[in-house]
C-alpha cells in the first residue's frame, strides 16, 4: 500500500475540494436558471391572461373637461338648481350639506317638476267648482315626465298630494293652480283661483350665490360649482342695521358681522367681496339612459 505524505497529500485535499465546489456552483447555476425561467413563463402567462394589467398600465387618467359657464347646458342647469317660483330661490339646496332624490318631500318634487309645465298642457273638462271657476285638467303621463325631466327615470312619487303652485303663466287672469289627483282619469284636475304677485319687502337676500366652475364628466354628466354667501340683517334701535356674513346656512361660521349699515349700504354687498372665502355647492347632473337629457343627481355644500 502506497502512502501519501507531504505535498502530494495537499495536492489531492486541493483536487477533492474543488470538484466538490465545482459541483455546488453547478447546483446553483442550475437552480437559478429554473428560477428564471419559472419567472419568464409565470409573466408571459400573467400577460396572456391578464390583459387588464397591461390595459391598466397603458390607460390614461380619467379627467373631466372644464367647460365655460355659457355653454347652454350650463346656464340651463344652473337655472333649475336657482330655482323659484317667486322671491328669493328655494332653500332646499343651500341649507342641505347633501342632497339626493330621497331628501326631497313630495310636495317639493311637484315644486321643481310642475316649473315645466305650459298653459297647452292643460285641457278645460267643461265642468266647474261650486264658486263657478273652471275645472282644468293635466294628464299624469305629463306629470311624471316633467317628474323624469327633474329627477330622471324611475323617479317615485306620490298622487296622494294637493299641490298648490305659482305658475309663470295665468289662465282666467290666475296664476295660482290647485291640482288634485283623480284615480277615474288618471289626470290631475286643476282650479286656478287666484292670481299672486310676489313683493319683495326683505332688506336683504338670504343667499348671494355666483356660478363659478362648469366641467364635463367622462360619463356625459355635468358638474357646476357655485360660490355661496348667506346674508342675515338685523335692525337696530336706530333703525340701522347689523348686517352678519356666513358660510353656512345656520349662521355660525361668519365671514363677517357689520353694524350701522344703511339700506343703501346693503344695496351693496355682493358675493365677490367674499368669494375666497364663501361656501361651495357642488351639483351633479348625470344623462338620462341613453339619451342626451341631463338630470339632477345630487348636492354637496363644502
Amino acid at each position: 500500500m502506497e502512502f501519501k505524505i507531504g505535498e502530494d497529500f495537499e495536492e489531492e485535499k486541493k483536487e477533492s475540494n474543488s470538484k466538490k465546489d465545482s459541483n455546488i456552483n453547478k447546483f446553483i447555476i442550475i437552480g437559478c436558471l429554473a428560477v428564471l425561467a419559472f419567472l419568464v413563463v409565470f409573466l408571459l402567462l400573467n400577460g396572456i391572461f391578464n390583459p387588464k394589467n397591461k390595459s391598466k398600465q397603458n390607460a390614461k387618467p380619467i379627467t373631466s373637461d372644464k367647460i365655460s359657464l355659457t355653454e347652454k347646458n350650463v346656464k340651463i342647469l344652473y337655472g333649475y338648481v336657482t330655482y323659484s317660483t317667486s322671491g328669493p330661490r328655494y332653500d332646499i339646496f343651500v341649507k342641505n350639506k347633501k342632497v339626493t332624490l330621497d331628501t326631497f318631500t313630495e310636495e317639493e318634487k311637484y315644486y321643481y317638476a310642475l316649473q315645466y309645465v305650459q298653459v297647452k298642457d292643460f285641457t278645460y273638462t267643461g265642468k266647474k267648482d261650486e264658486d263657478n271657476n273652471k275645472i282644468y285638467s293635466i294628464s299624469n303621463r305629463k306629470i311624471k315626465k316633467y317628474m323624469e325631466y327633474f329627477f330622471g327615470q324611475g323617479v317615485k312619487y306620490s298622487t296622494d298630494v294637493v299641490a298648490q303652485y305659482p305658475f309663470s303663466f295665468s289662465i282666467n287672469g290666475k296664476n295660482v293652480g290647485t291640482l288634485k289627483y283623480n284615480e277615474e282619469t288618471d289626470a290631475f284636475e286643476t282650479i286656478f283661483e287666484k292670481e299672486e304677485n310676489y313683493v319683495n319687502d326683505s332688506i336683504v337676500d338670504p343667499y348671494l350665490g355666483k356660478l363659478v366652475d362648469a366641467y364635463k364628466d367622462p360619463d356625459g354628466g355635468y358638474r357646476i360649482m357655485e360660490k355661496i354667501i348667506y346674508v342675515k340683517a338685523t335692525e337696530q334701535d336706530d333703525g340701522k342695521y347689523e348686517i352678519t356674513i356666513s358660510k353656512d346656512y345656520e349662521h355660525t361660521s361668519v365671514i363677517k358681522s357689520i353694524t350701522d349699515q344703511t339700506k343703501s349700504d346693503i344695496e351693496k354687498i355682493t358675493i365677490d367681496d367674499y368669494i375666497d372665502k364663501a361656501a361651495t355647492i357642488t351639483y351633479t347632473f348625470k344623462l338620462k339612459g341613453t339619451s342626451n337629457v341631463l338630470y339632477f343627481y345630487s348636492s354637496e355644500i363644502n
